[in-house]
């Protein structure tokens, strides 16, 4: 039964702040230079792994599908196989993969800090909704 109630519990917590953070889109303050900064830190400085995981999965594509394309003489088709299958296939979801890891890890760790420097509750004390700001 204690498990019952701390999963309710944490189900209702998830709850209000999923309807918390929905509702705040369309309150005001909006902080538009913090989101600009945050789409820069995300999207510009995540380009560098995944274009070095397209690389390397590049890489080894061809060299699996190179030796295949060889037996039936189609040694010219590698490039554009390759292409498509990473554009089509691979590329969004090793992307998607990377970034999330990488910007989740990074939120995970700054919001971490916050909570043991105490920065969560010195906003609360001074009126500053955490969930809005955050």
């Amino acid at each position: 039964m204690n498990l019952l109630k701390k999963f309710l519990f944490e189900l209702q917590e998830i709850t209000n702040l999923v309807v918390a953070a929905f509702f705040g889109l369309f309150r005001s303050p909006r902080y538009f230079s913090e989101t600009i900064r945050q789409m820069d830190l995300i999207g510009v400085g995540s380009l560098p792994i995944v274009l070095l995981t397209g690389f390397f999965t590049g890489g080894v594509l061809i060299l699996q599908t190179y030796p295949t394309l060889e037996y039936y003489s189609l040694q010219d088709q590698a490039g554009k196989s390759v292409a498509t299958s990473i554009i089509r296939e691979l590329g969004p979801v090793l992307s998607a993969l990377m970034v999330s890891g990488r910007i989740g890890s990074a939120i995970a760790a700054e919001l971490g800090s916050m909570v043991v420097s105490q920065q969560i509750d010195a906003m609360r004390a001074l009126g500053t909704d955490p969930n809005r700001k955050l």
